[in-house]
């Protein structure tokens, strides 16, 4: 009589190698919770009558205020002018930045594309 074991070999194989596989495919893609996942947002803000602050400037102090630092807020712009900012958001970031005095309207835009660098 065959010991089943040599039978089964094979097919042990095979299952090992796709639960390693689902094992990867999950660690490379973390699950988002609703709410988390990031898109580019452009908010319209209230330009300064005095004209003495730096355009660009009042708008990363204004986007600053929802992510805790200037220098965070400048690492997520992506267009920046005056009366108007561009920047990748989550969901609820961007609902808390709707409420941000000067901020007068936030949308959610089209992601852009990505060119692999070209």
């Amino acid at each position: 009589m065959k010991k089943p074991t040599r039978q089964m070999v094979p097919a042990l194989a095979i299952l090992a190698l796709s639960v390693a596989g689902l094992a990867v495919a999950a660690a490379a893609a973390p699950p988002t919770r609703r709410g988390q996942e990031v898109h580019l947002f452009e908010a319209t803000v209230r330009v300064a009558d005095d004209g003495v602050e730096d355009p660009d400037e009042y708008n990363y102090r204004l986007l600053a205020t929802v992510l805790g630092s200037v220098e965070a807020a400048q690492s997520v712009t992506y267009e920046t002018y005056p009366g108007t900012f561009s920047a990748f958001l989550t969901n609820n970031q961007a609902r808390r930045l709707s409420k941000v005095p000067g901020v007068l309207e936030v949308r959610q835009r089209d992601d852009p594309v990505p060119t692999d660098g070209q």
